[in-house]
């Protein structure tokens, strides 16, 4: 309905990797795409979470052409840093 008016897009980042990489994926398919809102300047702390860090460079994320959001998370990773109550 957006596109339909000229009325830009942005989807915003407030938890992780996964939301700004499938932000920018939708953001590469449609024609009133502004920007990936995200509350870090410095999206290297999320390369811990996963298996291929996210491509950042100058101001624009770089897709993989990997299939889907080209990652996996680092379930190792998580499982040793989950908060009480919520290891898998």
């Amino acid at each position: 309905m957006a596109e339909a008016y000229y009325i830009p897009i942005s989807p915003h980042d407030a938890s992780g990797p996964i939301n700004v990489i499938a932000g920018a994926q939708v953001m590469i398919t449609v024609t009133n795409h502004y920007r990936v809102e995200t509350s870090r300047a410095d999206l290297s702390a999320y390369n811990a979470f996963t298996d291929h860090p996210i491509d950042l460079r100058g101001d624009a994320i770089h897709l993989s052409d990997r299939p889907g959001l080209g990652f996996e998370l680092d379930r190792e990773y998580l499982t040793a840093h989950a908060l009480d109550g919520y290891a898998g």
